[in-house]
């Protein structure tokens, strides 16, 4: 007669990260890269002005919109929860930069080397738009995986008002995110008031409409698109 053995718990399961170790993550990256590199590479060979206004400040902005897919991917793979908040805010403060770069294309002109810039400032806004919901798709992985779809959505929908509003108050009161730092108290009474009577600039106004509704509209395409993705997995 054998002896009797107690039941073997099974092992408990890993938390599911945000990031699947996949070489086309570094494809996505090294694309971007190159994007961000040719940006850089028409405005310091513009032959007019190398790296003048407002290429100087074009490339500024580009650097500022990598700062959110950082803390993105800080909050993807950071364990635990506690650690989930500062990386949070930190993207939220920076997140509207990636958008933002949409707008520079005012600074488009008729004159000297006009589709040099037209695709220096194409390749900006392209970079920025994709850093930004490929951040956003980091941060809403890991919340669907901690807190739930729900909770997920309802972050993303919130993300795309605030990134709006960030780029009004960029674009048009000429803030930014290191004024949340420094100046925070006059960051919040100039939103708040553009906030309670959005109406009082038509312009604004439709600005932060219209990049809410581009940002959402990216963001869904990114998110749509990785259907098509599981189902050519599913196909091998």
């Amino acid at each position: 007669m054998t002896a009797a053995h107690p039941p073997v718990s099974p092992a408990p399961a890993k938390r599911r990260s945000a990031i699947r170790l996949d070489p086309r993550i570094l494809v996505l990256l090294a694309s971007l890269i190159g994007t961000t590199a040719l940006t850089c590479v028409l405005g310091i060979t513009d032959p007019a002005a190398p790296l003048s206004y407002p290429s100087r400040f074009l490339i500024w902005n580009l650097f500022l919109a990598w700062i959110p897919l950082a803390f993105a991917l800080a909050f993807a793979v950071v364990p635990g929860r506690f650690w989930l908040i500062p990386f949070g805010i930190g993207w939220l403060a920076f997140l509207p930069n990636a958008p933002y770069l949409v707008t520079d294309l005012i600074h488009l002109r008729e004159g000297y080397e006009l589709w040099r810039h037209v695709l220096q400032y194409g390749f900006a806004a392209w970079t920025g738009i994709i850093l930004g919901v490929v951040s956003m798709r980091l941060v809403h992985r890991r919340l669907t995986a901690e807190f739930g779809s729900v909770v997920g959505w309802l972050a993303m929908l919130v993300t795309v008002a605030l990134c709006a509003v960030g780029v009004v108050i960029g674009r048009f009161q000429r803030w930014n995110s290191w004024d949340l730092v420094h100046r925070p108290d006059d960051v919040v009474a100039a939103t708040l008031d553009w906030v309670r009577n959005p109406f009082s600039s038509v312009q604004s106004t439709g600005v932060g409409i219209a990049v809410a509704a581009f940002l959402a509209l990216a963001y869904l395409t990114l998110w749509g698109y990785e259907a098509i993705g599981a189902s050519g997995r599913a196909d091998h």
